[in-house]
């Protein structure tokens, strides 16, 4: 099973581009007919050749019905936490429930940093961000008036609302230890930087720090939704390189990862070949990834050892494996099944 014990979910993100003006919509409804979890678009507002995220994702959510929507992180370089949570509560109202928020500190690197009133470094930055979670939640309450005794954004006697039709999930991007503290703190989700930005050994450190801020602030560290977007190539040859190799191996990689790491929501982000890309990953990627974690409950299933364990039920079981039901992933049963030179590996990405 995987590490925190939750349920796997796949999405797609879109490249939010006004270049061809109806692709993003075309590619969403599609993730959405090919049974898809999620639909997020990249929020970088200052991008020229970008759509308003806001804008975007409502006419998505127009055209659909079922897949969830969110916006793939995005700093508050434009605007303040009361409005972003009063655009995605209406949008949420809107489409019964379907609507996320992912966002990014913002530091003093970001394009739009210049267009703020207040230039932040990247201390002030992550306190603000803090600051905006709390402002977005009492947005969010229900409540009548509600006060806040900020630095950054203080008020009083403020009108919330709407309330949103569920629990919007609010996901950081964490990518150092300080961010993914507060994740572990206050996010409903962690979205971790984009592969080949971020690597595994990156995100097993970076998960121990939410988990270890999590349990300092009296949470469940299974209560937060771990998030990796993925830019790759599905294949249909076994490559050596992470995420450009064959459906099988990606399937293999993520039930590592989620085995692992608890990984438990994985992002196809949009590349070349789009629409047929979105599909292998769908139609083949996501169904051989469940059935791994059906045959591996608890373990590790890195490429070589799916090899042994499929050689080990073509050879057949040995007594002890009959008698317990375990099959044996390094015996003479399973090494004897393929060459010498491919063994079973105990893990399959660095």
């Amino acid at each position: 099973m995987m590490k925190y014990g939750r349920h796997l979910r796949f999405g797609y993100c879109l490249n939010p581009t006004a270049a061809d003006p109806k692709q993003p919509l075309r590619l969403a409804a599609m993730a959405e007919s090919l049974g898809l979890d999620y639909v997020g678009i990249q929020n970088h507002p200052y991008n020229a050749a970008h759509y308003d995220p806001w804008t975007l994702l409502t006419a998505i959510g127009m055209g659909t019905s079922r897949v969830s929507l969110f916006t793939n992180m995005g700093g508050l370089s434009l605007q303040s936490p009361m409005r972003l949570a009063k655009a995605a509560a209406s949008l949420d109202l809107l489409l019964d429930g379907r609507v996320e928020v992912g966002l990014s500190t913002g530091a003093s690197s970001d394009p739009l940093a210049g267009a703020s009133s207040e230039k932040r470094n990247d201390e002030d930055a992550l306190a603000a961000m803090e600051e905006a979670m709390q402002v977005m939640r009492l947005m969010w309450s229900g409540e009548r008036s509600v006060d806040f005794a900020g630095k950054f954004y203080p008020f009083a006697g403020l009108q919330p609302g709407p309330a949103p039709a569920h629990h919007i999930g609010l996901w950081l991007g964490a990518n150092e230890p300080r961010a993914s503290a507060l994740a572990g703190r206050l996010a409903d989700g962690w979205l971790a930087d984009h592969y080949p930005v971020a690597l595994p050994r990156d995100l097993v450190t970076l998960s121990q720090h939410i988990d270890d801020a999590a349990d300092a602030a009296g949470r469940e560290p299974s209560a937060i939704q771990r998030i990796w977007n993925i830019a790759g190539t599905i294949g249909r040859e076994g490559r050596d390189t992470l995420f450009q190799g064959s459906a099988k191996q990606w399937s293999e990689w993520f039930a590592d990862l989620a085995v692992d790491i608890g990984i438990d929501t994985f992002l196809l982000m949009e590349g070349e070949n789009a629409e047929d890309q979105l599909q292998r990953f769908a139609l083949e990627v996501v169904p051989y990834t469940r059935e791994l974690m059906e045959q591996f409950p608890g373990r590790s299933v890195s490429y070589g050892l799916y090899r042994a364990y499929q050689g080990a039920k073509a050879s057949g079981a040995t007594r002890a494996e009959e008698a317990t039901g375990n099959v044996d992933l390094v015996d003479e049963t399973s090494m004897g099944s393929f060459p010498a030179s491919d063994p079973p590996a105990s893990n399959s990405f660095t």
